[in-house]
């Protein structure tokens, strides 16, 4: 039998009990097995069961999720044993015997591991396989004694790698930048082709920020578009290289100037209203536009993004200003102290209100507060607020106007107490929500459990607060399915 997506999700699912769990293995489905053997909380006679299966891809999960004893992992099988390097338990031989084994495959997988763990990245570092050896080189924070050895090998997948680790030393990437490196760079089957591999790997350490700006400016004097491209993403070069860039007329490198939060402000200025405004989103979206820009977008009823905008002293200003759509600029801001945020959520204005109490820590009784102040136009705004107490959840639950995105968001909301949940369960399309809800009473729940629609049993099947009758009412229906 063929285990269903309901069924799946029951076998992720937390609080399940180990007769069902029984239950589940009991159908004898290969890829719900593999599914069962991935929970860490198995018997031992479940583990026992599952490791006799002659299922690979069940040893592979029980080996991946710790419940198989280290001393049960077959030598002879690199995929378990590659299951295997996350665990703490790991025998000390582990990373050689794979770093040694045979078939380049099997390598090449444990220097996916690489970029992660320095231990594996310096077995690999002297692969002959340079696919495998590339792993190393994208290693996080890249020691510099490894990147020497990697330095010198010349097969192109390695130096596209090195090219690419942001954490790659100065003098390596500025010697990519040249012609590549020296020696000359060696195609490879990975990467085959001398010119073109040379240009990705010189475009690749242009673009890197780790790359020294002394060997990235002499490209801005003749970029073609590739290169401009590559360079207008970078945040360190002089306000004269990035006018000197928009002098392309490139696309590409005209919105990577305008999105990039080192641009000059005055170029930032004069890209908002270029060409018919054909860039304004791109500035708008850079973190550090200037806030008279922002201003300007605002009073043309726009709703500027300033959620992160580091310039905390400018936007305190804008907070105090008398013209709501300067105000409105500040109050999205997740920056501003507490006091300010609240002046902001009495505000007078009734969009700087609604923008100030978007933020995750506005507290139930402001939340309270503001529905209080303007009723079931704002019920939109404050259903999927982590902060909306229960006595205003259940206000949209039975609301008759309330839309079905409002109530969606009551039916999974944590805080909704019983009677609006039960409210929700007049609106079909709030049935799945409230299936998935760790909130929703039991009782509740167990009437679900015999709910026709596939999707709110899927989300019912995985909710950690499942009673166990509504798992005996889902096994029961589909083993004998």
């Amino acid at each position: 039998m063929l285990a269903t997506p309901i069924v799946f999700a029951l076998a992720g699912n937390p609080g399940l009990q180990p007769g069902h769990i029984d239950a589940l293995l009991a159908m004898n489905d290969p890829d719900l097995s593999q599914e069962v053997a991935r929970r860490e909380d198995l018997s031992a006679a479940q583990i026992a069961r599952l490791a006799s299966s002659g299922q690979q891809n069940t040893l592979v999960a029980l080996v991946e999720s710790g419940s198989l004893a280290v001393e049960r992992i077959p030598r002879d099988d690199p995929r378990a044993l590659l299951a295997a390097i996350g665990r703490a338990d790991a025998p000390n031989d582990l990373l050689p015997r794979l770093a040694n084994w045979p078939d380049p495959a099997v390598r090449r997988a444990l220097s996916e591991h690489a970029s992660a763990r320095a231990d594996i990245a310096y077995l690999v570092a002297n692969d002959e396989d340079c696919s495998v050896a590339a792993g190393a080189a994208r290693l996080w924070e890249l020691p510099e004694k490894l990147a020497l050895l990697l330095w010198g090998r010349a097969e192109a997948c390695v130096r596209t790698a090195l090219a690419s680790n942001i954490h790659a030393p100065g003098a390596i990437l500025a010697d990519l930048i040249r012609n590549g490196g020296e020696p000359g760079i060696i195609p490879c089957p990975h990467q085959p082709g001398d010119a073109a591999v040379t240009r990705e790997v010189r475009l690749l350490a242009a673009g890197n920020p780790a790359t020294p700006v002394s060997a990235v400016e002499p490209l801005a004097a003749r970029p073609d578009s590739t290169w401009a491209a590559a360079l207008a993403r970078r945040s360190d070069l002089s306000d004269e290289t990035y006018r000197h860039l928009l002098e392309l007329r490139d696309h590409d490198v005209t919105a990577g100037v305008a999105a990039n939060w080192a641009a000059p402000p005055d170029l930032l200025r004069a890209l908002y209203d270029l060409e018919a405004s054909r860039w304004r989103h791109c500035v708008l979206a850079n973190p550090r536009t200037p806030l008279d820009l922002l201003v300007r977008y605002s009073r043309e009823g726009g709703s500027p993004p300033t959620e992160f905008h580091p310039d905390l002293d400018g936007l305190l200003t804008l907070a105090r200003d008398a013209d709501p759509r300067v105000r409105l600029v500040a109050a999205a801001s997740f920056r501003l102290p507490a006091d300010v945020r609240a002046t902001l959520i009495d505000d007078e204005d009734f969009d700087v209100a609604c923008r100030a109490t978007r933020h995750y820590t506005v507290s139930a009784e402001q939340v309270r507060t503001f529905v209080a102040r303007y009723g079931s136009r704002v019920f939109s705004q404050v259903a999927g607020h982590p902060s909306c107490p229960p006595d205003v959840l259940l206000a949209i639950a039975t609301e008759p106007t309330s839309s079905a995105e409002e109530i969606i968001d009551v039916a999974v909301h944590e805080s909704a107490p019983p009677t609006a949940l039960e409210a929700c369960l007049r609106h079909p399309h709030a049935v799945a929500g409230i299936a998935g809800n760790p909130s929703t009473p039991p009782d509740m729940l167990i009437k679900l459990a015999a709910h026709s629609d596939p999707r709110v049993l899927w989300e019912l099947a995985g909710n950690p607060s499942l009673p166990a009758i509504a798992s005996d009412l889902i096994i029961k229906n589909f083993a004998a399915s």
